[in-house]
């Protein structure tokens, strides 16, 4: 993903750069206010496990890299991805239902009791296939369009937030805004959150935009956590936390968020508002830099299926988030005031 993206951003931006945790920064100056500067960011990583040991018939003993759940994996076929850059196709053995007892039939094994089945029988065959201990895994891609416009995908979490900025971008490329946009697609954010923090003290934005996805909970099966539903439009974080152990989150700031919610009036935009506990993304961390913090809104793409193989997104939510990214970037000039109080 960096070098696609830094290879892709390469001839649309007028600076592209990498750092050494692998972040992807383009620059495009701005017509009129080339020293104004509006972050556009979105995550590049996603989430999967670690070879974590080989067993001597040949069976990979995993570990999690960032929230995969264990009542996802179960059958699932997966990649492993080696040094060498081959993929090798792997399955997450299940125990077989015919000799499932009762009392396992309802329980999801822990992770540590899990394991992946390349087809080979000796630990000296998986290492002549190329497959060391440290070896990162992913789900199967297995991108599809059904239904009347639902994205099916591993990993749109947070890859529908590149495609929009790549969009922006195509666009921006052929009519330059007024101010400089820094588009930001960073890295670390499924595993510690805070990957994306040199993007923010090299560039020291004015204000930055955040691009993830939000849950819809509009499924038979998810509570009511807030109103964000598939084809209703993008959403505006009010608020995150994380709320399991690492005291991080959000409140978008009042008066970006604010400018953004007239924009989506003023372009007919359908926006919906998210407050959530659970989820947080890379302005967690970001908010507390520099000397005065950092200026910055978060908005979410309604998703089904958080970090399953079977993520959704629906195509009228994306085109709805990239008209309204496109627009606010248009209106972003010095001239806004974004002080507190």
């Amino acid at each position: 993903m960096i070098a696609f993206v830094r290879d892709y951003v390469r001839p649309l931006v007028d600076e592209v750069s990498v750092d050494n945790l692998g972040n992807v920064v383009g620059i495009l100056k701005g017509s009129e206010y080339p020293d104004y500067r509006l972050m556009l960011q979105a995550h590049m990583d996603e989430v999967g496990l670690i070879v974590r040991n080989i067993t001597n018939n040949g069976f990979l003993l995993i570990e999690r890299v960032g929230g995969i759940p264990e009542k996802s994996l179960l059958g699932q076929r997966v990649d492993i991805m080696t040094d060498d850059g081959q993929l090798i196709p792997g399955y997450v053995g299940t125990k077989s239902h015919h000799i499932t007892t009762s009392e396992e039939k309802y329980k999801v094994p822990k992770i540590h009791d899990m394991f992946i089945d390349i087809g080979l029988n000796t630990l000296d065959g998986v290492k002549q296939a190329g497959v060391q201990v440290g070896d990162p895994i992913t789900y199967r891609p297995n991108y599809h369009r059904f239904g009347d416009g639902m994205i099916c995908s591993k990993a749109l979490d947070n890859r529908v937030g590149i495609f929009i900025l790549l969009e922006i971008l195509n666009s921006f490329a052929k009519q330059r805004p007024r101010c400089t946009i820094i588009f930001s697609f960073t890295v670390l954010e499924e595993f510690s959150i805070r990957g994306s923090l040199p993007t923010i003290t090299a560039t020291k934005p004015d204000a930055i935009i955040s691009l993830d996805i939000t849950i819809a909970t509009d499924t038979p099966v998810d509570p009511p956590l807030h109103p964000v539903a598939m084809r209703r439009g993008p959403a505006i974080k009010m608020m995150d936390f994380h709320g399991r152990g690492t005291l991080g989150g959000m409140f978008s700031s009042p008066k970006l968020r604010r400018f953004i919610e007239r924009i989506a009036n003023q372009e007919e935009i359908p926006l919906q508002r998210e407050v959530i506990v659970g989820v947080i993304t890379d302005p967690a961390f970001q908010l507390y830099l520099g000397e005065k913090g950092y200026v910055i809104a978060g908005i979410s793409i309604p998703h089904r299926y958080s970090h399953a193989s079977i993520q959704m997104c629906h195509e009228l939510d994306i085109a709805n988030t990239i008209k309204l990214i496109e627009s606010t970037a248009m209106a972003f000039t010095p001239d806004i005031d974004f002080s507190r109080g």
